[in-house]
């Protein structure tokens, strides 16, 4: 797995041999980014599930100012902390070892300008505080198994602005509701 463009274009990324953990795909990296590429530069990312931590190293590679990251699997965060660490990019990653339900709590109050979200697929997980975590022109980008009579995962207080289907994976974008 490379990182796909931006200052670390090329660059390889270690992945954990896991069966619950899935790397993104690289052709849905690529999506999400050029969906975000206009509000990407020296925004705050959140890589909730992150698993080897493609994503938000790939956000850091694009010029985000910071990624978080939240993993509970050990062997994926010993992963995570290797490819911060290859890329040195200590000083604008964070790594958060817990479950996102707790990960939730401890971020309250804090802002990220972009969330990508892409749980194991069938683990069932309130997202509802994620509203809260996102900027008001923020996106939210969830990842979910394709099934083809599953009406995509709604966030409460967000809007549900596109889906995509990329192989066996859905890609949904939430922005804040406007008439809130």
């Amino acid at each position: 797995m490379k990182i796909i463009a931006g200052t670390f274009k090329g660059r390889n990324l270690k992945a954990p041999k896991s069966s619950t953990t899935r790397p993104t795909q690289g052709m849905l990296r690529e999506a999400v980014f050029n969906i975000c590429q206009n509000e990407i530069e020296g925004a705050r990312f959140l890589d909730l599930f992150a698993g080897s931590g493609a994503m938000g190293l790939e956000a850091l590679s694009r010029g985000a100012s910071l990624a978080v990251f939240v993993e509970q699997n050990r062997q994926a965060i010993g992963i995570i902390k290797e490819n911060i660490s290859a890329l040195q990019v200590e000083s604008m990653a964070k790594v958060i070892p817990t479950n996102a339900t707790r990960a939730l709590q401890i971020l309250e109050g804090q802002k990220f300008d972009l969330i990508y979200i892409d749980p194991p697929y069938d683990l069932k997980v309130d997202l509802t505080p994620v509203a809260g975590l996102l900027s008001p022109h923020g996106t939210v980008f969830l990842e979910e198994r394709h099934e083809p009579k599953h009406k995509p995962t709604s966030i409460a207080g967000l809007e549900m602005k596109e889906v995509r289907r990329f192989g066996s994976s859905v890609l949904t974008l939430f922005q804040i509701r406007r008439d809130q």
